[in-house]
């Protein structure tokens, strides 16, 4: 058998997926921001507008001259970045919480607490734990729970009655319920109330990924907001190429065990380089902005942009998009998903958007479920109002 026989098989898979108008490509390639041909960005997670901070840059760029361009190896190996203790040690002021580590990636992160939270094989006997997480959380928490082997059960998306069924129905000793605070593909936010309840009721803990919510919510996190949760709260998640306009992901926790525990059991830790000395320059910096009165303000002109938008959309007559786009009451993050259905309709919407300078990505199946495939309109807190009114001008 040569690799011809399963080049064959990719090709006809790739073939099949260009077919169902759900093969995933890069729009355009440039090699450096003036050579965009995009007049309106509203894609990319840059939510705060902190990727191009020149403060953030230059701190980056410092920590780089200073510690070098990579950090030579894992963090269990060298001697450990001053920076990056500051920059955990930050974060977790940040949260109000004891400890933090720091990863490469969000994604990491995730798969690293999971990891660490399963079993060891002499505690296999020992530990009654069992995972409850919403259908709709990120790729990395199903892979993350997935690899650890952990006991799991999947409740339906933000269904407190669905999820008191499984929590009542459970024998584990140890009830975990996984969730992100505010959700990528709906724009959706968690209720802290209801889920307070459902702990103090059924003797719950919480792993909240605020990878959405980071910087972006009202005191600059979901926890902070929400304080009254802290007592059920095992362990945040939190990516950093989002509102912090990084890169990277880290786990924070009170339990200076837990925290221990990722260190010696982690693979994602143990095994991975650690991050860049420019990624904890220029995060560090981020967050010193973010959680600060001018951090504030750009929430509040974040706010201000989807209060204008929601005003705007209420205007509207209903017509096959608005007529289900969300929930206008309820709805009140910067994420805002606008459901087309057909995967061919919303990439020839994408495409003659992007012939007049917006960008407005697709999201398609298998990342949303079969049948609401989306324009995600991603607002920003330095988008203008007449940004947003000549994307209601090109798509409405």
């Amino acid at each position: 058998m040569s690799t011809e026989y399963l080049n064959k098989i990719w090709q006809s898979t790739n073939s099949a997926l260009i077919d169902q108008h759900n093969y995933r490509k890069p729009i355009r390639y440039y090699k450096n921001k003036s050579e965009q041909k995009i007049n309106i960005d509203f894609s990319t997670n840059d939510y705060l507008g902190m990727r191009f901070d020149p403060r953030v840059i230059d701190a980056g760029y410092q920590a780089a001259q200073d510690n070098g361009a990579g950090s030579g190896s894992s963090r269990m190996v060298i001697e450990t970045d001053a920076n990056l203790l500051e920059l955990e040690n930050y974060f977790s002021k940040c949260l109000r919480l004891e400890h933090s580590l720091y990863f490469s990636s969000g994604f990491m992160a995730n798969l690293a607490l999971f990891d660490a939270i399963s079993p060891y094989s002499f505690e296999e006997n020992i530990i009654s734990q069992e995972l409850f997480v919403d259908h709709r959380c990120h790729a990395s928490i199903y892979l993350g729970f997935r690899n650890a082997k952990i006991p799991t059960t999947i409740f339906r998306h933000m269904d407190f009655k669905n999820l008191a069924q499984k929590l009542k129905n459970s024998s584990a000793s140890a009830k975990i319920i996984v969730i992100e605070s505010l959700f990528s593909m709906d724009g959706d936010v968690f209720s802290a109330t209801e889920l307070a309840e459902i702990c103090a009721k059924y003797n719950a803990f919480i792993i909240i990924d605020e990878t959405h919510s980071i910087g972006v919510l009202p005191s600059g996190s979901y926890l902070a907001a929400n304080y009254f949760l802290k007592k059920y709260v095992i362990a945040i998640v939190a990516g950093c190429g989002k509102a912090l306009g990084v890169s990277g992901g880290f786990i924070a926790t009170d339990y200076s065990a837990l925290k221990q525990r990722v260190m010696q059991k982690s693979k994602a830790l143990i095994y991975s380089t650690a991050a860049t000395p420019f990624a904890v320059g220029a995060l560090l910096q981020s967050l010193k902005i973010i959680f600060s009165e001018e951090g504030q303000l750009k929430r509040d002109k974040l706010y201000g942009n989807i209060n204008y938008f929601k005003n705007r959309i209420s205007l509207l007559h209903k017509n096959k998009i608005c007529q289900n786009i969300y929930e206008l009451n309820n709805h009140c993050s910067h994420i805002i998903p606008l459901i087309v259905g057909d995967n061919a309709v919303v990439l020839k919407m994408v495409q003659s958007l992007l012939e007049r300078g917006i960008l407005v990505k697709e999201i398609r199946p298998p990342s949303v479920p079969r049948g609401t495939a989306r324009l995600r309109v991603i607002l920003r807190s330095d988008h203008s109002k007449k940004d947003i009114d000549d994307l209601f001008e090109n798509i409405f």
